[in-house]
């Protein structure tokens, strides 16, 4: 069915949605209209394998997109200072669970979705390396289930040539420039499929209920449509103007953040292949490299530390500034619905808890797509849409909230706070009833209920030292199969990644055609669109 679709919003979820649903649904019958007066948000860099695969679904050549935005590698996010605040470190990376059986095949990487185990109760690969690590064979989990460690350890590119040395599906993400990538997306694919491009401001919306039937813009033009699709994020100017209401997210703390771009000093040491989430006194910072500049954060508590102190905190760790620290605020929440009569919100305006584990990508994304599956019937049925998003937004809201709770930080009055937070909410409990979750199984990953498979809440639950009864009795014989298993996985990993390139110098000639930092930006990062 043909649908006369209006987006209200630019920037990188509208012209994602644009790209996306132009190449799915026909440019000529989508119209974008995009405010010259309302500031774009510009924040996110970090990003997960979601946003990888989704230009590849609107058929973006990889190294392509990276080399116009500026965008690099990233095979992790290394949290530093978690759990004790002594420093520890640990690298949540991009992998997958796969059946234990698989440890008795030549091959044990997940092939296709097949591999993958469906049914919580059945053993995982992810079973056993907890009990190694719990036995203390391991000395850490993410060393063993992480082909991406040494490389990320020594700042190596895990490629020969082109040649990807990591397992698929999922094994990278990127560091990207969100409003460079709408951008491109805006001018090499949503345009020339035929996206009407409107530059003015909502002024009024003329509906009944949820059913929309025109918006009137402030040059007074009208414009009506089948479907509307609020894009505006935070501002949320088509469905806070129909008064869909909100879920307040009052425990997760976090609701302010400082941000400033920095420059390098020395990009072959500084240009990592991996986000840093270093935890603070009241909150956490971040650190993220693009390919000729970086992206800084102080994401702070509100109620633990005033604006101005946190400012001062702030600048104290970062590097030769290239702009002026701007201050972003938010209520952590998600709207109760998502979808209902002929209007959908997408991205920010469905939701957002903060920054940690680079979520608001990937809301984007896996918002547009669920859109897309609602889009297939002639009747808008938002019923799973509106079941998956409020799943995914509540996880999101979950795990990030356990990265405090479950922390031994007692340096300050907000990790103190935060303890007995966990144990009010008996967040020991929570990491594992997550884990053996339906909805959290690889499966559930793949179908759209979470952004944090098993394998991820495994991991937080024993990087953070919080007890683990098992729920299931090992079998002997697959475990000594699961350590040869892993063991040779790591230790092929640190051989090979002795002789691998720096990843900076990796970048500049597979992907920067030899320009460095410095010249790359001059050629591109001003050019026209």
């Amino acid at each position: 069915m043909n649908r006369k679709i209006i987006i209200i919003g630019g920037g990188t979820a509208g012209w994602m949605t644009a790209g996306y649903l132009s190449k799915y649904r026909g440019g000529h019958n989508i119209t974008l209209i995009e405010s010259p007066t309302i500031p774009k948000i510009g924040v996110g860099e970090s990003v997960t394998p979601h946003v990888s695969n989704f230009f590849d679904e609107i058929g973006v050549q990889r190294h392509d997109w990276m080399r116009y935005t500026g965008a690099i590698y990233k095979y992790a996010n290394k949290f530093v200072g978690w759990k004790t605040g002594q420093g520890e470190t640990e690298y949540f990376s991009f992998n997958y669970t796969i059946p234990a059986k698989n440890f008795y095949k030549d091959i044990t990487p997940a092939r296709t979705q097949n591999d993958f185990s469906a049914e919580t109760k059945q053993e995982r690969s992810t079973d056993y390396l907890l009990d190694l690590c719990r036995d203390g064979t391991f000395d850490r989990f993410d060393r063993y289930f992480n082909p991406q460690f040494h490389y990320m350890e020594k700042n190596r590119a895990p490629f020969i040539n082109d040649d990807l040395l990591l397992n698929g599906p999922h094994s990278f993400a990127q560091h990207i420039n969100a409003e460079l990538a709408g951008n491109y997306i805006r001018d090499y694919i949503a345009k020339p499929a035929g996206v009407t491009h409107i530059q003015n401001t909502v002024k009024d919306v003329v509906h009944s209920g949820d059913i929309i039937s025109k918006i009137i813009l402030e040059s007074g033009e009208e414009i009506s449509g089948d479907l509307y699709i609020d894009c505006t994020g935070f501002n949320k100017a088509i469905v806070g103007r129909l008064g869909w209401k909100e879920k307040i997210y009052n425990n997760n703390p976090i609701d302010s953040s400082w941000v400033v771009q920095t420059e390098y000093e020395n990009p072959q040491e500084e240009m990592v292949n991996y986000t840093q989430s270093i935890a603070e006194p009241h909150g956490w910072r971040f650190k993220i490299g693009l390919y000729h500049r970086m992206g800084n954060g102080y994401c702070f508590s509100s109620r633990h530390i005033s604006a101005e102190d946190a400012l001062k905190h702030f600048l104290k760790q970062i590097g030769p500034q290239r702009n002026k620290p701007r201050l972003i605020t938010w209520t952590p929440s998600r709207l109760e619905k998502f979808g209902s009569g002929n209007t959908a919100a997408i991205g920010l305006s469905c939701g957002f808890v903060e920054p940690l584990e680079a979520n608001a990508l990937y809301t984007i994304i896996t918002s547009i797509r669920r859109l897309n599956n609602v889009l297939d019937n002639d009747v808008l049925d938002f019923t799973v849409y509106n079941e998956k998003m409020s799943y995914t937004i509540d996880d999101i809201a979950d795990f990030i909230l356990t990265h405090y709770t479950l922390s031994s930080r007692s340096d300050t009055e907000f990790w103190k706070e935060m303890n007995i937070l966990g144990k009010k909410l008996n967040h020991d409990r929570l990491v594992w009833e997550k884990y053996n979750h339906p909805n959290n199984s690889m499966v559930g990953a793949i179908t759209g209920y979470t952004m944090f498979p098993d394998y991820m809440w495994a991991q937080l639950g024993n990087s953070w030292s919080v007890e683990h009864q098992r729920s299931k009795t090992l079998n002997t014989v697959t475990k000594e199969l699961a350590e040869l298993h892993f063991s040779a996985v790591e230790k092929k990993h640190s051989i090979i990644s002795n002789s691998r390139t720096n990843s900076y110098e990796w970048l500049k000639e597979n992907i920067f055609q030899g320009l460095s930092s410095k010249e790359w930006e001059e050629k591109y990062i001003n050019r026209p669109y």
